[in-house]
């Protein structure tokens, strides 16, 4: 798949066929994830694989507590001074699949980076963050090249520390996503994206 198909087609999905995918393309993928560029040049991450039912639901015990408690309809109808925004509705999609979008992926690779802490005093200290978002973005588009679909769950909170422990990731490492990799399935609801203006965020020399 040439670069730009990739781009364009890449989206996040939330909901997996049952069909098998071959370890082969994950390792390509995770290959393609290696090749983003580092800011110490010692690409010191490392990935957990989750592949089975057990994995997958001992590690996102908390994404499911989470995912069962939140009432779509009740959100989507609460009183607001505005109409309901195309990111409301999106989170109202998205959170009541926040486990089963992992559950039910073949796969759930698991970055992990070496940092701490998070220190955002100045920009420079998220350099060690900044490099991971560049291998997750690298597989998420070598995912869509091979045919691949990715999800994605951002640990909330508390819920890093508890992943972390349960995977006995070391305590020099965060970890920044959680990304489901299956074949998507072509009969998910595809809801409407806001499109950006280029000609609207282009400044030249300045901001004004």
């Amino acid at each position: 798949m040439e670069l730009y198909e990739a781009i364009y087609k890449r989206r996040t999905v939330r909901k997996f066929l049952e069909k098998k995918v071959d370890f082969d393309a994950v390792k390509r993928i995770l290959e393609a994830g290696n090749r983003a560029p580092t800011w110490n040049h010692n690409r010191n991450w490392s990935y957990i694989v989750l592949r089975t039912e057990e994995e997958k639901a001992y590690a996102f015990e908390h994404a499911k507590k989470i995912a069962e408690k939140f009432d779509a309809e009740k959100y989507l109808n609460a009183p607001r001074p505005y109409p309901t925004t195309l990111a409301q509705k999106m989170y109202a999609y998205a959170m009541p699949r926040q486990y089963t979008m992992l559950k039910d992926a073949p796969y759930v690779i698991i970055p992990v980076f070496k940092s701490k802490e998070l220190n955002g005093e100045y920009v420079s200290k998220l350099n060690p963050f900044s490099t991971i978002w560049c291998v997750i973005e690298n597989i998420f588009l070598a995912a869509t090249a091979e045919g691949l679909a990715c999800s994605m769950r951002i640990p909330l909170n508390e819920e890093h520390d508890i992943v972390k422990a349960k995977l006995k990731v070391p305590p020099t490492y965060m970890i920044p996503a959680f990304i489901g990799i299956g074949y998507a399935d072509p009969n998910e609801k595809e809801l409407e994206q806001n499109v950006a203006n280029l000609e609207k965020q282009l400044h030249f020399g300045k901001w004004k």
